[in-house]
């Protein structure tokens, strides 16, 4: 189990599947992250069962340690063991636990796990170039905003920009770029 003072990662179960249901169908979850809604109870059933079969996706669930809520979850996809990147996202779907830096732990959580567990050389995602907390939030964790993709995304009615930032390893010893 990945953990830290206040979070805890487990991979994502079954029995999350109502409470991610239902998280991803709010408003503020769906268009933070770009999920195509609505779908099903069974659409997602089949989205778990590909996942659990599938090599280059993990998500996990973020925990509170105190008392083992589930309060949202990150994941990493489109693992490469080739070039040794994967895409990451973050999601803490309940209000109450935002802004008090478990999103934060969280991330360095699954950033630690992709560089030591997986081997990988760099981990990156795609922020909405208009949302400047998500990514002040992805700087202060020591992402580096790598790009911009020019109206990338379509989201109520227009196309969003996407800023992608992404985090290298560092290897101890090896001189940094």
């Amino acid at each position: 189990m990945l953990r830290s003072e206040r979070v805890y990662l487990r991979r994502l179960e079954r029995t999350d599947l109502e409470r991610t249901w239902t998280w991803m169908h709010r408003p503020d979850i769906y268009e933070k992250i770009g999920v195509q809604v609505p779908f099903s109870t069974s659409q997602q059933s089949v989205w778990f069962e590909n996942m659990e079969r599938t090599e280059n996706k993990l998500v996990f669930a973020v925990c509170l340690c105190e008392n083992d809520e589930h309060v949202g979850n990150v994941s990493l996809d489109m693992i490469d063991q080739r070039h040794r990147n994967a895409r990451l996202s973050v999601f803490i779907a309940d209000p109450a636990q935002r802004g008090h830096g478990i999103g934060s732990e969280a991330l360095r959580l699954l950033v630690k796990y992709a560089f030591d567990f997986l081997n990988l050389h760099k981990v990156w995602c795609k922020a909405n170039a208009a949302d400047q907390r998500v990514l002040q939030f992805y700087e202060r964790a020591g992402f580096r905003k790598e790009g911009t993709l020019v109206e990338h995304e379509f989201h109520e009615g227009k196309y969003i920009d996407k800023c992608v930032f992404g985090i290298i390893r560092q290897v101890p010893g090896a001189k940094q770029q």
